[in-house]
């Protein structure tokens, strides 16, 4: 297989053009339909500046912040179409959106000098680290490694490990990740056709239908997104047909979500009411049907694109803080350093989510109680303003610019299968979760970096081992 020549040329002047003529007329078009143009369009700018600054230095490596910052026109541009915003005024919206306008500006500022580095590419990854053999084989052993872990996940066989299961979900999860961005190169470099394409494609399919088993969205849809970029970064095209079938199914498990929680979850949790392997069948069976049925019925409430929205949180934020709530001075950044200790180490250490339970509790949307079960998303915009307002919203603006930034330098001239590329495939799924604060994030990003090099040394520490016990030799006495 060899490299994308998305990653190690430049894409000519021309095409460069093109896309960003593209994406500006169709981002100009969506405003038509805006409820307020100009905080419509004070998101939807700083939104296209990273496209601009990474089609300006060459379209080379993987555009981390250009993809980013579209999923952040998703969550604070598109909901300024729906008309339920009519409720806040002008000045609100304005006031929220020039907010996210600034993190985005900010941020492509600390991303550029990475983009405007010249470098030489390394020659080291400038190949794949596996043949197309190797590949189909670490695609199936993901796969079936990702099936046992979330059949013994939910047949409680890992419940021995107590607090340490949250450092192994999150190397497994990575894992999976991985192996689905596998299975997508795979495919789009024709490795997997025929017989072994049927079986990667039920495997894949299992491993998300299992993923799903806990009824939350999140695992299941990150599946699928590593093995759509893995076949984009190989192939150099977009898969639409593809694309617009997973949506459709996405769309109707999203608006069945409400039911099927309702009727297989605990009241007041996010536990099953009973956690089998053999009720997982017919709770994906349910699922669907409810999606169907509330699609059908007119009763789903909001749809996938109204549900990722986070400008509500941010209006919510800077309505009441500084006000009517103060500053949280650092609060939630101060967690970070005890966050960052193993839980084998310090058995106490707060929670992944102990910054976004605070910020819900502390703004009136949950009680202790209900956040020791549900956990609301609300965003590293709206965590800054609720800190330090402005000033942090461009300081953490940066450092996520930077973060990115780096990535797509790393990823420069690397081969789809390189270390470089692991580590900013999955990097880039975290960050591309947008409701995570930035303690969580960190956290859950240094966790799957983690993992992927420990999976890329442990090979080379093996083959060390297997050395030294063919070296040595008994000694006569």
């Amino acid at each position: 297989m060899k490299p994308s020549a998305l990653l190690s040329q430049n894409l000519d002047a021309g095409r460069r053009a093109c896309i960003l003529g593209a994406v500006t007329a169709g981002v100009m078009v969506t405003g038509a339909f805006a409820q307020d143009l100009v905080a419509y369009l004070l998101v939807a700018i700083p939104a296209i500046v990273p496209l601009f600054l990474w089609l300006q230095a060459g379209a080379a490596g993987i555009p981390v912040l250009p993809a980013a910052s579209a999923l952040f026109f998703v969550y604070y541009a598109m909901p300024l179409l729906r008309s339920d915003i009519a409720a806040y005024s002008s000045e609100q919206l304005v006031a929220a959106t020039s907010t996210v306008g600034i993190f985005l500006i900010a941020a492509s500022a600390a991303s550029w000098p990475f983009l405007s580095w010249v470098r030489r590419e390394s020659q080291k990854w400038s190949s794949n680290a596996v043949s197309d053999k190797q590949l189909v084989r670490l695609v199936f052993v993901g796969l079936a490694g990702g099936i046992v872990y979330h059949l013994a996940l939910i047949s409680g066989w890992l419940d021995w490990l107590g607090t340490s299961i949250g450092l192994v979900r999150s190397v497994m999860l990575t894992l999976t990740s991985i192996t689905c961005y596998l299975l997508g190169c795979a495919r789009a470099s024709r490795s997997l056709v025929g017989v072994r394409w049927a079986l990667a494609l039920a495997g894949i399919a299992a491993l998300i239908l299992l993923a799903l088993s806990n009824l939350l969205m999140v695992g299941g849809v990150m599946n699928g997104l590593a093995a759509v970029l893995g076949y984009v970064i190989t192939a150099k095209r977009v898969p639409w047909v593809g694309l617009g079938l997973a949506f459709a199914i996405l769309s109707v498990i999203h608006a069945g979500k409400v039911e099927i929680r309702r009727a297989y979850w605990l009241p007041h949790t996010q536990t099953l009411q009973q956690s089998s392997v053999l009720q997982v069948p017919g709770m994906m069976a349910d699922w669907f049907t409810a999606g169907v049925g509330a699609l059908a019925s007119g009763s789903n409430e909001t749809g996938v694109l109204e549900r990722t929205s986070l400008l509500h949180m941010l209006l919510l934020v800077q309505r009441t803080t500084p006000g009517f709530i103060p500053h949280l001075e650092g609060q939630t950044y101060a967690m970070l350093p005890s966050m960052l200790v193993p839980r084998f180490i310090d058995p106490e250490k707060p929670q992944s989510q102990s910054v976004l339970n605070l910020l819900s509790i502390r703004y009136g949307l949950q009680s202790a109680e209900g956040a020791a079960t549900t956990t609301i998303g609300w965003g590293m915009v709206s965590e800054a303003w609720a800190n330090f307002g402005v000033p942090a919203v461009i300081a953490i603006g940066a450092l996520f610019g930077a973060l990115c930034g780096a990535l797509m330098r790393l990823s420069v001239g690397a081969a789809p299968l390189s270390l470089p590329m692991f580590v900013t495939i999955a990097s880039s799924l975290i960050i591309f979760n947008l409701e995570l604060d930035f303690s969580y994030l960190m956290v859950t990003l240094l966790q799957s970096i983690a993992a992927v090099l420990v999976c890329a040394l442990l090979p080379h520490l093996l083959k060390e081992r297997r050395r030294v016990s063919i070296g040595a030799r008994p000694q006569l006495r």
